[in-house]
């Protein structure tokens, strides 16, 4: 991969990571519930609707995450 896009992806990353810390030290757990998978849906719908600022693109992607990460969890409870 090219560097300036390695480093534009770890830069974004950092910023995602940053976030998530910030909201778990407000006490904002239970990403990996299952219960939150349609909330997280809808958010991911609902955020675009604002302007797509720095902070609004790394809380749609860290959404994202719990999603897919979600997703995976359900995919492996599949395969056992």
């Amino acid at each position: 991969m090219e560097n300036k896009l390695f480093n534009a992806s770890m830069k974004f990353n950092l910023a995602c990571v940053v976030k998530l810390r910030e909201k778990e030290k407000e006490g904002q757990i239970g990403w990996d519930n299952p219960h939150w998978e349609e909330a997280f849906k809808k958010r991911i719908k609902d955020l675009p609707q604002f302007e797509l600022t720095q902070n609004n693109l790394v809380n749609i992607s860290n959404y994202c995450n719990f999603l897919w990460n979600l997703i995976e969890i359900k995919r492996g409870i599949k395969n056992k």
